[in-house]
C-alpha cells in the first residue's frame, strides 16, 4: 500500500515518524545503515539525519510512504521528492513500531 502526505501534514507526520522510528537502523539510497535522528519538515524544506549521513531537500514537492506487503501498519520506506530528486528512506528491518514500543530506551 502506498499513501501521499499532503503538505500541510509533512510537519506533524514527520514529527510523529521520528519519535517512532529514533534509533532505528535506516538505508538513505543505498548507504550504509545508520541510526536515524529525525525527519524534520518547515513546510517545504526537509531535513533529514541519521548518524553521520545529513541532507537537505530543499522545495520538496511530494512525500510517498510505502507501507510493507504483509502489515500495512509498518513503513517499508519513505521516498520524498524535490523536482529531479528522490531521497529513500529505507528500513534495515520492516516491523510494527507497537511491536518493540518500549524495547529501546
Amino acid at each position: 500500500m502506498t499513501r501521499q502526505i499532503p503538505q500541510e501534514s509533512w510537519k506533524s507526520f514527520l514529527d510523529s515518524f521520528s519519535r517512532q522510528h529514533h534509533g532505528w537502523l535506516v538505508i538513505l539510497d543505498g548507504s550504509e545503515p545508520e541510526p536515524l535522528e529525525h525527519v524534520q519538515s518547515d513546510g517545504r524544506t526537509i531535513e533529514i539525519n541519521a548518524g553521520s549521513e545529513r541532507r537537505r531537500i530543499p522545495n520538496a514537492s511530494k512525500i510517498t510512504v510505502t507501507a510493507a506487503d504483509d502489515d500495512e501498519t509498518a513503513i517499508d520506506h519513505l521516498e520524498i521528492e524535490s523536482g529531479s530528486e528522490r531521497v529513500t528512506i529505507r528500513f534495515r528491518a520492516v516491523i510494527n513500531p507497537e511491536l518493540v514500543d518500549g524495547v529501546m530506551p
